[in-house]
């Protein structure tokens, strides 16, 4: 399983470091990059930063191919799907199946493409912490509110629901480490299974509302209220790196979306 939430990599890297908000920005111009490009050799451009990244912030590769290779079934039948319905020369058939050269194209292509977006993706929830990220989503925003929109609770929300997910998760092992204690067994037959749902479901459920009603006392304890002005006890600022990073990718996509202008 994926775990989006591991802290193994917190502050041990550069990109870490970096301001939220300037990761956010980041790598939505990356994905832009990444979802108009047209030839794929500029996708051996992204791929070598995504290279550089990971070497130069020390990040082992098993946190890297650990994650990727759930999506290898997604790659091969991206490759498939694309061999076997795009139209051209054909290298291949057996009876009405037809393997084109155009299709074996397209299916590389956007096989690299899905692969870079999905490993930008994890090096993104690598090196970030959720805690951070909302609060900085929360400031980039922040303009929004001249035209009512509640931000701030917005991300309050979104903070919340973030930061209790590995407590669910906590919650949901201990009551089947306890059911499993009392006999509850899971080698049974489907059907039998999904009776035994409710005995783990109906315990996280429970839980989490009481967790919810012990946070409300807690805001309301420390008087919190809606659409008031927030402080904040951690002041970002943007520092010489973050300029240097967001300047980088800004030229480097202006100059791919040039190039590929005076290509077509």
């Amino acid at each position: 399983m994926i775990d989006f939430f591991s802290s193994s990599l917190r502050g041990k890297t550069y990109i870490y470091r970096l301001d939220p908000r300037i990761k956010f920005i980041s790598i939505l111009i990356i994905f832009i990059s990444l979802l108009t490009i047209k030839h794929i050799e500029y996708y051996f451009f992204w791929f070598l930063i995504a290279l550089l990244s990971i070497s130069t912030n020390k990040i082992h590769l098993k946190f890297i191919l650990r994650p990727l290779r759930f999506f290898v079934w997604l790659f091969i039948l991206t490759m498939i799907f694309h061999s076997f319905l795009t139209p051209g020369k054909v290298v291949f058939h057996f009876n009405r199946i037809y393997i084109t050269v155009e299709g074996m194209r397209n299916g590389l292509f956007f096989s690299f493409r899905l692969f870079l977006v999905i490993l930008f993706t994890y090096l993104f929830s690598l090196t970030s912490n959720p805690m951070d990220l909302t609060d900085g989503l929360s400031k980039l925003f922040s303009p929004l509110r001249k035209l009512k929109i509640p931000v701030d609770e917005l991300f309050i929300i979104i903070h919340i629901a973030i930061r209790f997910i590995p407590t669910l998760i906590e919650q949901a092992s201990r009551i089947l480490m306890a059911q499993r204690a009392r006999g509850f067994n899971l080698n049974v037959r489907f059907i039998e299974r999904i009776k035994h749902i409710p005995s783990l479901i109906v315990p996280v459920i429970l839980l989490s509302m009481n967790r919810a009603n012990e946070l409300a006392l807690a805001l309301e304890a420390r008087w919190y209220h809606p659409g008031k002005p927030r402080t904040s006890f951690i002041e970002m600022k943007l520092k010489k790196l973050d300029f240097l990073i967001i300047a980088f990718l800004i030229l480097s996509t202006g100059g791919i979306l040039l190039c590929e202008i005076l290509k077509s």
